[in-house]
């Protein structure tokens, strides 16, 4: 009886350890919940990718202090979009149609890429070379462009944007804000150069996808 009764007594008390170790696991489960949830992510740990809005971009450029200074160091064609070219959609390295309006020239890039700006924007950045006859694909026929190098003293600001919970972002491009671009995380964001480019919300960004961001521009130290 007597070894009867210590048994009992010693599995009374294993019992008590593992029901008091089981208590402590679900308190500190709790806890860690809590506090998932207090930094937004998951009791799991899984962070759900998504993509950032251009508004959610700029915030994450300023939070991360991402800008670096960075210049063009590839050459451009343009030529002034022909009368029959206004109103035409041009599909560009972004995935995306821009539409093709009077006034601007259609640029194009060392990848074959079509984009559009300004003359003055152009002129102050690049500076103008020859004329060449080119036909890029979106020609129906050869015609004359003109070479244009990024000049020397230009800067520009550029943020690689990624991390955890980005799968890619949007910006709405000056050119055309009603239809924001779309890159995949670690495309770049760009714009022009100034002297602190985390005062103000900037009006003049642009999207440059990271593989022709690699093959087209070049960060400083």
């Amino acid at each position: 009886m007597a070894e009867t009764y210590c048994e009992r007594e010693h599995l009374m008390r294993e019992s008590a350890a593992i029901n008091g170790m089981r208590k402590v696991l679900k308190m500190l489960g709790v806890l860690s919940a809590l506090l998932c949830l207090g930094c937004g992510v998951p009791a799991g740990g899984t962070v759900k990718a998504k993509r950032l809005t251009h508004d959610e971009t700029l915030q994450w450029v300023r939070e991360h202090r991402a800008w670096r200074l960075a210049h063009k160091t590839r050459p451009i064609w343009a030529r002034a979009v022909h009368a029959n070219e206004v109103g035409r959609e041009f599909w560009t390295a972004d995935h995306a149609t821009e539409t093709a309006h009077d006034g601007y020239l259609l640029c194009v890039g060392v990848a074959g890429e079509p984009w559009f700006q300004k003359p003055e924007g152009l002129a102050a950045k690049y500076d103008r070379g020859a004329d060449e006859m080119k036909q890029f694909s979106f020609d129906k026929e050869p015609c004359a462009y003109t070479v244009h190098r990024p000049r020397g003293d230009v800067l520009n600001w550029a943020a690689r944007v990624e991390g955890a919970g980005i799968e890619g972002f949007y910006i709405r491009p000056a050119y055309d804000m009603s239809h924001p671009l779309y890159s995949p995380a670690g495309g770049y964001i760009v714009r022009n150069h100034v002297t602190d480019p985390y005062e103000g919300t900037p009006d003049d960004v642009w999207l440059v996808q990271e593989a022709l961001f690699e093959q087209t521009y070049e960060l400083l130290p």
